[in-house]
């Protein structure tokens, strides 16, 4: 990767976005809400791809840990809520390819800020969980758990706040 410095560049008023189609602004602030939204969703799925051996391997008095009913429940609450999570963020996405119909817009930015909110609230808690599961583990970089929790924690906090 390298990086590219412009300087005293010069642009003409219609080359900048938004001022004439405010709407294209708007857009384009609701797409790059709805990649954080992929992204928590990809990160989430990592984080369920790893417990569920995770938690299957590791043996606590004499049998695997999945087999405490608590550890069950977490696995299967992170499973589920990653499910809502992506249904949210299909959803958007699929709005986001067909709001040329009436109001389409504001039902993709409707659909878009559901699943911000949801991805940013579950996306959290699923990253806590696969730390809190993997106990001492989860802290360690020697498992990628630690990194998804930062990331997915950063979805509540990158491209603007969250609002209903």
């Amino acid at each position: 990767p390298g990086r590219q410095r412009l300087d005293q560049v010069k642009l003409s008023a219609d080359a900048r976005l938004g001022i004439d189609q405010p709407e294209a602004y708007r857009e384009c602030i609701q797409l790059g809400r709805l990649a954080w939204c992929a992204l928590s969703v990809g990160c989430a799925q990592a984080v369920l791809d790893l417990l569920v051996p995770y938690v299957n391997e590791r043996q606590a008095f004499g049998e695997p840990i999945s087999h405490r009913q608590s550890v069950a429940f977490a696995v299967s609450n992170v499973a589920i809520e990653l499910q809502g999570m992506r249904l949210l963020t299909w959803r958007a996405a699929e709005l986001a390819d067909r709001h040329d119909a009436p109001d389409g817009l504001a039902a993709f930015a409707d659909a878009v800020t559901l699943a911000r909110r949801l991805c940013a609230d579950k996306g959290m808690q699923i990253g806590s969980d696969g730390v809190q599961l993997l106990g001492g583990h989860g802290f360690v970089k020697e498992y990628p758990v630690e990194r998804w929790y930062r990331d997915l924690r950063a979805v509540a906090l990158m491209e603007g706040g969250l609002l209903l």
